[in-house]
């Protein structure tokens, strides 16, 4: 069935403008769907990232020609591989579970635990001080591998939705120590090519294809708003993050968390 005009923009303006704030954009799409009545499907929800890819792409061009110039020209592998190591736990998980995390780990009940556990922690991640002799602080080059296993692991469960992968990946660097201006960095960066697998993967199966042969205007559109509004989005969170980290994030997303559980409790949603 294809969406309206008026729905594809809004969840176009949704999923850009909560990808990169560590809110959840496939919660926020679980909820905006059931409000507006269009049950946008779990392949609309994952083909909508292309937008916000491209703006991630954008916005840190300059370090991922960086990465470029060092495996081109110098022949330098080591952020490159430390990258993919990061993106190894939930490309693995996501390949295998796909199915399974569509049919019961993608629903509104899930979406409001999940808001208020992240949000919890969010708010808790104020008393974690960063480690200014941490190598990654001083130069992105320095990640250690084992940091970027763990991060990556913590990436597996932003698979859940409501939990947000920017959220999930921010925390665990921030928990390490990492600055949060570097959390940040470092969670975009790895999240380019998870983000790509996962809408390629969804892009070229069945269900994936035939949504965008039913709604290619539909796609095309959400995409293109889903990338101005990602672009803006990623300026205001680093402009947060750099005053109070992901403390109000975390308020945010419990107070969301409590009205969707009223909603839910009295059949609203």
């Amino acid at each position: 069935m294809s969406m309206s005009i008026l729905s594809t923009i809004i969840l176009g303006i949704v999923q850009g403008a909560t990808e990169f704030l560590p809110v959840s954009s496939s919660g926020h799409l679980v909820i905006a769907s059931k409000i507006l009545g269009t049950n946008a499907s779990f392949e609309f929800d994952v083909l909508v990232n292309f937008g916000t890819l491209l703006a991630v792409v954008i916005y840190y061009r300059k370090r991922l020609l960086g990465i470029v110039k060092d495996i081109v020209f110098r022949h330098n592998f080591k952020l490159a591989l430390k990258l993919m190591l990061a993106t190894i736990p939930a490309a693995f998980v996501g390949f295998l579970f796909q199915d399974t995390i569509e049919q019961h780990l993608h629903n509104t009940w899930v979406v409001a635990f999940m808001l208020a556990a992240i949000g919890i922690l969010m708010v808790l991640s104020r008393r974690w001080p960063a480690r200014p002799d941490l190598e990654v602080n001083k130069s992105l080059h320095d990640v250690k591998p084992r940091h970027a296993l763990l991060i990556g692991l913590a990436q597996c469960i932003s698979l859940i939705s409501g939990s947000s992968r920017s959220g999930t990946t921010m925390l665990a660097g921030l928990k390490l120590g990492f600055t949060k201006e570097r959390a940040a960095e470092w969670s975009f960066l790895m999240g380019i090519p998870i983000i790509l697998g996962a809408s390629l993967k969804v892009l070229v199966g069945q269900k994936g294809s035939e949504f965008v042969s039913n709604n290619f205007s539909e796609f095309i559109l959400a995409n293109i708003i889903s990338f101005i509004t990602g672009v803006i989005a990623i300026n205001i969170l680093m402009k947060v993050l750099q005053r109070n980290g992901l403390y109000w994030f975390g308020w945010y997303r419990i107070g969301l968390a409590v009205v969707l559980i009223v909603l839910l409790s009295v059949k609203i949603l």
